[in-house]
């Protein structure tokens, strides 16, 4: 298959990925800009994208956004309700309440990874597919303290095998230390500068909970991310708003039973 082709693939999920966050129409120009890619590649795909049904096209204002045809075709697909739904919708409540990040989080391995963002007005750019040492963040440390201490440690072991974690300067007994004072707590505020190891965002913070699931589900977490003072200043607000959707995902759960 030609490289052209490949690159116009992948650029056309970055752009689908793009309307995910923003969730409103948006202008050839921005939608460029915000992807860093050259304006003439993104305006030939978008055109094709409206050809095919994919994309609408608004002539006033210039707004581009998918059609509900991009919906139909994964609508058979049921395993994600609950997270493409209703978690979502929070995710986004929990935005506008704020301003800042929010992540949805799943464990994986000796990781944990953000299956799902929405960005803030101010703050820092977080990836969907972005992966983190479990025992570098503090929703990891909320997985960590929720499973058995033999598993919790084969996790520290494993990253320490990977040589992704230096066992000098975060002993065995430093990390179940760490994992005892994760136990009792609903909520982790953890500074970047905390951590074991920098970051690249050295500046940041992340406020976060564990949320319900249906039975069979994935393990998932929801978090906002932002600079340190602003997250300090915003503690209350935040943890309220943590507070509410779990509450109101509890419920959901229940009356799935």
């Amino acid at each position: 298959m030609a490289k052209g082709l490949v690159k116009s693939a992948e650029r056309v999920f970055l752009i689908l990925e793009f309307f995910s966050e923003t969730r409103r129409p948006c202008r050839l120009s921005e939608i460029a800009t915000n992807l860093g890619l050259p304006v003439s590649s993104v305006s030939m795909l978008l055109q094709c994208m409206v050809e095919k049904g994919y994309m609408d096209f608004d002539s006033k204002t210039y707004g581009y956004m998918p059609s509900g045809r991009i919906g139909h075709l994964t609508s058979w697909i049921g395993a994600g309700d609950y997270e493409q739904h209703l978690v979502l919708d929070e995710m986004w409540r929990l935005r506008e309440a704020t301003q800042e990040s929010v992540v949805l989080a799943t464990p994986i391995g000796i990781y944990l990874e953000y299956v799902e963002t929405v960005q803030g007005s101010e703050s820092i750019r977080m990836k969907r597919g972005t992966r983190r040492l479990l025992v570098q963040t503090g929703t990891g440390w909320l997985f960590l303290s929720r499973i058995g201490e033999d598993e919790a440690l084969s996790i520290y072991w494993q990253t320490v095998a990977a040589e992704l974690l230096d066992r000098s300067k975060f002993s065995e007994t430093q990390f179940l230390q760490k994992l005892a004072s994760h136990r009792d707590t609903d909520l982790s505020f953890v500074h970047a500068r905390e951590l074991v190891s920098p970051t690249a965002h050295w500046g940041a913070a992340m406020l976060s909970m564990l949320i319900p699931i249906p039975p069979g589900h994935r393990k998932l977490a929801i978090g906002a991310h932002g600079l340190s003072e602003r997250l300090t200043e915003k503690q209350d607000q935040i943890s309220a708003e943590l507070t509410r959707i779990s509450q109101t995902l509890t419920d959901h759960v229940q009356q799935l039973h």
